[in-house]
């Protein structure tokens, strides 16, 4: 039996500062565990391989020392292994499933928390396009997954990553054509979108420092279910003043922005492929249907005991029908 744990370290995590601190952070992580096996990815996905070869070869407990791609791609693994946990150590860009969780951006602050090794059953997203891929967090498509697949396709001579992303999101976000598109949600009847924006589905509230659903790691704990965003009909410099203000999060009841809930999602376009991500994994480019579906007690994993999770919204801003969502709206902040 090999002896736990067995950490997937990613030195490019955080447009590559790890690699660059990576004999500090493996020297901190040893103070706060102790002796551990690890292995460094080499590119793309080498995660899924990593992890499998470590629970092949005994390990229950995996560890993801990077960002939100590094864990997600783990967990993509360990799904099928109810007897492994994972752990997520904070050292990416900006950590949005350690977020959820109450983990602080924070390497040391996140072992301390790990040492505690408090684990609990956590739901996943079973996303169906081109592959299948186990998300735990958000998962989004649109313009947003469009930037996400650039920058995989695009710019590989531009070393300084930041810089790199941010062009490609701005890029897209203005490019980026609105389809139609059919979404259904759970067994309720299929609603006709004329032109879809985005999607956002998930348990979490952010992506990439956007809120894009206030509240929601309470209100997707509580109900057993997830957030759903559905953005339709924004063009231009709109989709731009939409995001800025999402970061704070008030972009609720702007026109062409719909929130709702339910366990399953699908999305079926009348025109072009929907191009989807998670944590900046691109599960479909070219089929014309993804499905998002919520698998409960999917992957065990460690958190704190106690969680504080911001509540900056009613939940009722979910119970808008969808023809509302054509007209502004106004929610007031709570406290």
């Amino acid at each position: 039996m090999s002896k736990d744990p067995f950490i997937v370290i990613n030195p490019n995590a955080n447009t590559g500062k790890l690699g660059k601190k990576l004999d500090k952070a493996l020297k901190l992580t040893k103070e706060y565990i102790g002796d551990f096996d690890y292995a460094l990815t080499e590119g793309p996905r080498h995660e899924e391989e990593l992890a499998q070869k470590a629970i092949d070869e005994g390990y229950k407990m995996l560890v993801a020392l990077g960002g939100d791609g590094t864990a997600t791609n783990m967990g993509d693994v360990i799904v099928n292994y109810p007897d492994v946990t994972l752990g997520l150590l904070s050292a990416g860009s900006m950590c949005d499933w350690h977020k959820t969780h109450s983990i602080p951006y924070d390497l040391e602050d996140s072992l301390a928390i790990f040492v505690e090794g408090h684990s609990e059953k956590f739901p996943a997203m079973k996303c169906s396009g081109d592959r299948t891929y186990y998300a735990f967090d958000m998962t989004d498509g649109g313009f947003t997954g469009k930037a996400a697949a650039a920058a995989h396709h695009e710019m590989k001579w531009m070393k300084i990553g930041a810089i790199k992303y941010n062009y490609l999101a701005l890029k897209y976000v203005l490019k980026t054509p609105n389809t139609p598109c059919t979404v259904t949600i759970d067994d309720k009847n299929p609603i006709n979108v004329p032109g879809l924006t985005n999607f956002f589905a998930g348990f979490g509230d952010d992506i990439s420092g956007f809120r894009v659903l206030p509240g929601n790691p309470v209100f997707s704990k509580k109900n057993k279910d997830l957030g759903i965003g559905i953005l339709h009909g924004v063009k231009g410099i709109k989709r731009v003043s939409m995001l800025v203000k999402s970061i704070p999060g008030n972009h609720l009841g702007i026109k062409g922005f719909w929130c709702t809930r339910g366990r399953k999602l699908m999305v079926e376009s009348q025109d072009i492929p929907l191009c989807c991500e998670s944590e900046g994994e691109i599960y479909n480019e070219e089929s014309m249907k993804v499905e998002i579906e919520r698998i409960d007690d999917a992957i065990n994993l460690i958190v704190p005991k106690e969680r504080e999770y911001e509540v900056k919204y009613d939940e009722s801003y979910f119970d808008e029908e969808f023809e509302e969502s054509y007209t502004k709206r106004k929610y007031e902040q709570i406290g």
